[in-house]
């Protein structure tokens, strides 16, 4: 191997390397910003419940971001926490809740605007009897009719 052989190796060596170097810096930039943009549109229920901090992560990320090893770690480790934790929302495991400019939160019910008679002999709706049973949510099939006082029997 001659003088020339082997600069023209060292210099496609130097080029790799300068390339491989501009692929990871390039690369842990990108995997930053989609990071950040993920912890950023993530409310604040999602990380309580499942037992993180938003703010920590987001300086992890920024602040400290050797080749993108805090956002690897977050993109792999925490955010399927989250995942996790946003599925089982939208399914009803953490009880009531309500939709926000974030996506599902949970909270108390809303109120019901209609108010709700509670459970007993009501009027009956349909006009056919004198009283039905309400049982707080529905009508039911049982029905009741007072004759008059003085009258003969309901027929």
């Amino acid at each position: 191997m001659d003088a020339t052989t082997a600069g023209s190796f060292a210099g496609a060596g130097i080029i790799a390397l300068v390339v491989l170097y501009f692929v990871i810096i390039v690369g842990s930039l990108a995997m930053t910003v989609v990071a950040v943009v993920d912890i950023a549109r993530r409310p604040e229920w999602q990380w309580k419940i499942s037992g993180q901090e938003k703010v920590l992560w987001l300086l992890l990320v920024i602040l400290v971001n050797l080749f993108a090893i805090p956002s690897l770690i977050y993109w792999f480790k925490i955010r399927p926490k989250l995942v996790t934790v946003e599925q089982a929302a939208a399914a009803g495991a953490y009880g009531a809740g309500q939709v926000s400019y974030a996506g599902w939160a949970p909270g108390p019910p809303m109120p019901n605007p209609y108010p709700v008679a509670p459970a007993g002999w009501q009027p009956d709706p349909s006009g056919q009897h004198q009283f039905r049973w309400w049982d707080g949510t529905r009508w039911t099939e049982q029905t009741w009719s007072q004759a008059p006082a003085g009258a003969g029997p309901v027929l």
